[in-house]
């Protein structure tokens, strides 16, 4: 189960060292984007953060993933708990009830369920044999992401509930879905949409219609998403400089860095610093597909795409959302945006690609 340290042949330093270097990114950018404000200090929090994410990625790395997917149903059921706990006793925070305190931290359970979903989803598949899925696996893979989906959004969490979304399309799409499953998915998905309007609150509605019409309400719900754009514009190919933006240190951008750090690099760094991040991103996800190619059994193959679909469906609409090519959600942007639970979490998760591949060289 737990071996010794990695060798560090074993270990792949393009999905290591790019994962490293986006959070120090992160930490250079939160700090600018809080420095002088009642924020100043998130900075290091940050990485307080990234430590503990880091030492869940080697915790990960070391202990046997296969192991983890014998166990991934009682791992899954006790990720559910605290959501359960939220909904009924949750502290409503920013309009929603998704955070345990402990202390001056605090946690956000959803991000933790992912990883168990991915592992659960992992293990399906892992002891689905058939070439095509049957209906019968395909109503347990819609109710293994469907439940905590639900939960998050009933938080409501509507963005980060969207999160686990790449984990269904990723198992019907390698699991050998059919042409008329896919019809039958969309069909269904568009009435759930339809009926989703009526139960999401005003302010999710608000930022739907301006993300349709930017021009509705730039002082109120299109506020955000201008101050982007604007921010975006102004950085131009090589920026402003560091902690030399307008929009970010004088504080027109409103979380700044959270949802909209992306936004922060583009006007100090300009072109060249959305480059640089979405380059380590790229090399990332695409180095993580390289190895679930190799790796040595069906769930492992299945874990590392799980985790990479959903790395790779923050990054796209955080990054459309700075440009106006997505309504405002609030994902993040992983490793990079201010959030202690997404960075521990996302480096649990490295860990755990990193993991399937030092597996691969070892026989026990």
């Amino acid at each position: 189960m737990i071996g010794a340290l990695p060798r560090t042949r074993r270990l792949d330093w393009v999905v290591l060292g790019c994962a490293v270097a986006l959070a120090s990114l992160g930490v250079l950018f939160v700090a600018s984007a809080t420095g002088g404000t009642h924020y100043e200090g998130l900075a290091s929090r940050q990485a307080v953060w990234i430590g503990v994410g880091l030492a869940a990625m080697i915790a990960a790395i070391l202990f046997d993933y296969r192991m983890l997917l014998k166990f991934s149903f009682a791992i899954y059921c006790a990720s559910l708990l605290p959501l359960v706990y939220l909904l009924a006793f949750g502290e409503r925070i920013a309009n929603v009830r998704s955070w345990i305190r402990f202390g001056h931290f605090q946690f956000q359970p959803a991000e933790l369920s992912k990883i168990a979903t991915a592992l659960l989803v992992a293990y399906l598949f892992e002891n689905e044999d058939q070439k095509r899925l049957r209906t019968s696996a395909i109503v347990k893979l819609g109710a293994i992401v469907g439940v905590p989906a639900l939960l998050i959004f009933a938080q409501p969490d509507v963005g980060l509930a969207l999160t686990f979304l790449p984990l269904l399309f990723v198992g019907l799409f390698f699991g050998g879905l059919p042409a008329r499953g896919w019809v039958a998915i969309g069909l269904l998905l568009a009435v759930l949409a339809g009926g989703g309007w009526f139960l999401l609150k005003d302010y999710q509605r608000a930022r739907i219609g301006t993300f349709l019409n930017p021009d509705t309400d730039i002082l109120g719900s299109g506020y955000q998403v201008r101050q982007s754009k604007i921010a975006v514009g102004s950085g131009g190919f090589s920026g402003k400089g560091f902690r030399s933006g307008t929009q970010s240190q004088l504080r027109f951008l409103p979380v700044q860095h959270t949802d909209f750090i992306l936004a922060v690099i583009a006007e100090e760094w300009g072109f060249l610093g959305v480059i640089l991040v979405l380059g380590l991103f790229a090399a990332l996800i695409l180095r993580a597909l390289k190895l679930a190619q190799t790796a040595r059994d069906r769930g492992g193959v299945f874990l590392v795409l799980g985790l990479t679909a959903t790395l790779f469906f923050s990054v796209v609409v955080n990054a459309s959302m700075m440009i106006g090519l997505a309504p405002t959600t609030g994902i993040p942007l992983p490793l990079v945006s201010y959030g202690g639970s997404s960075v521990a979490t996302t480096f649990l998760g490295v860990g755990l690609i990193l993991g399937v591949e030092y597996r691969r060289f070892v026989n026990a």
